[in-house]
């Protein structure tokens, strides 16, 4: 942690945390401040403000400064939904798709979600370190400062709890804070000894909520319980059996739900008082209406749609119109190789019809508080970790203008910075390697 004033701003977007999560109308507001600095202390957001208030106050000499004349600085992104740990490959099964094949005909030939659990098996932790490694880089590049990341891959009792002793010993291994997420029924395991599907996944919800759930609760690395509701995996009853033994032993739930069919997913996260629901691509709008406002966060995937070619897209804007406060995230996995964050943040304004501000808003604070982590992220707000992106444009309605990560100068990280075009310029703080940061989360 360090000291850090970032001054000049031509535009400071605070998205200023009010104590509750952005919804409606208050999506869109980004808290925009012209000439803004922000002052960092120890690691912490000190101060916020039009540039000459901050340095009447803590224009102390010798603090390392970023000059931001003509360019924006935003928070740093939240992550709140990716796969980073995985084995495998599964790029030919996306070429045979581009060809024509469905997503049932790979499954039927061992492809899909499976192939990466077998592949995950049967790989070591050298292997997953590695992979990891690369992901976190990557995915810092794209201005992520806290990422959450799911096991998922394992779907035994071992093969999960390994999953998740990895991402906590990754911790070291970047400067993004990171949460772990549990994810028990990312599909039902072909290896169950069982007649028939519906059979399979009876058993291994069994065996989640018996032995797997408390496993990982006595292991104590996990900080959420991912579930998953979807026509052919598991059923709302099954979900909701295993949201409720997780919230009785205090962990809180997610949910993966609606990605490939309506499947009363949304519904059952509401019900379940799931943080969240991930994906939402073909939850009906009847449906949306019907539950109507929630705490709940729509975390929607535009990535996701455009790769697996959904004939549907999540109905963001009906979400808003209802209250619902909606998130963006990349849905990074072994099918969706997707690291950056600010370049789905541009993609999803178009593709969902959001404006800058409710994408915004949905990549920053609604991510965090998707994460229980508004506290410490999401805005710039005092108190919070000094955590922020520079970026090489006037104002942040350029970035839903820009492909990639170009405009991303400088990420900042607990007051470090740690990425980004101008991370190794001498005027502006000296880039800092994972390695020499304190492991956070």
């Amino acid at each position: 942690m360090r000291d850090l004033n970032v001054i000049h701003a031509a535009q400071l977007a605070t998205i200023r945390d009010d104590g509750s999560v952005r919804r409606g109308g208050a999506q869109a507001e980004m808290n925009l401040i012209a000439d803004g600095a922000v002052a960092i202390r120890d690691g912490l957001i000190a101060a916020v403000g039009p540039t000459a208030d901050v340095l009447r106050d803590f224009g102390v000499d010798g603090i390392d400064t970023i000059d931001a004349t003509g360019r924006t600085v935003i928070p740093g992104l939240v992550e709140c939904h990716s796969h980073a740990l995985f084995a495998g490959e599964r790029h030919p099964e996306y070429a045979e798709r581009l060809a024509g094949a469905s997503l049932a005909e790979i499954a039927a030939r061992g492809g899909g979600i499976w192939s990466s659990v077998l592949a995950s098996r049967a790989a070591g932790n050298d292997v997953f370190a590695a992979k990891l490694a690369t992901a976190y880089r990557r995915i810092l590049d794209g201005g992520v400062t806290t990422l959450e990341v799911k096991s998922g891959y394992g779907q035994t009792v071992d093969e999960e709890l390994r999953e998740l002793a990895v991402l906590q010993t990754s911790r070291s291994i970047t400067p993004m804070e990171l949460v772990l997420t549990f994810l028990s029924s990312h599909v039902v395991p072909r290896d169950i000894d069982a007649p028939d599907l519906h059979s399979r996944a009876e058993r291994y919800t069994d065996l989640i909520e018996a032995s797997m759930l408390p496993a990982a609760l006595a292991q104590g690395f996990a900080q959420f319980h991912d579930v998953t509701v979807e026509q052919n995996y598991f059923t709302p009853d099954q979900a909701l059996r295993l949201m409720r033994a997780s919230h009785a032993a205090g962990l809180p739930v997610r949910v993966h739900g609606d990605a490939w069919n309506a499947s009363r997913g949304w519904a059952t996260a509401v019900e379940g008082r799931a943080h969240s629901c991930e994906h939402c691509t073909y939850t009906p709008d009847d449906e949306i209406r019907e539950v109507g406002s929630t705490d709940t966060v729509a975390v929607l995937l535009p990535v996701a749609e455009l790769i697996y070619m959904t004939d549907r897209r999540a109905n963001a804007r009906l979400f808003i119109d209802n209250d619902v406060p909606v998130a963006i995230a990349t849905d990074y996995c072994s099918s969706i190789r997707a690291t950056s964050l600010i370049h789905t943040v541009g993609m999803a304004a178009p593709w969902f019809r959001m404006t800058p501000g409710e994408v915004l808003v949905g990549a920053t604070l609604n991510a965090a508080y998707s994460l229980g982590a508004a506290r410490r992220c999401g805005s710039l707000d005092v108190g919070k970790k000094g955590d922020l992106l520079v970026l090489d444009c006037p104002h942040p309605n350029e970035i839903f203008m820009t492909v990639g990560d170009a405009l991303i100068d400088q990420v900042v990280i607990g007051g470090r910075t740690v990425a980004g075009r101008l991370a190794s310029n001498p005027k502006g703080p000296d880039r800092v390697e994972p390695a020499e940061l304190e492991p956070t989360g």
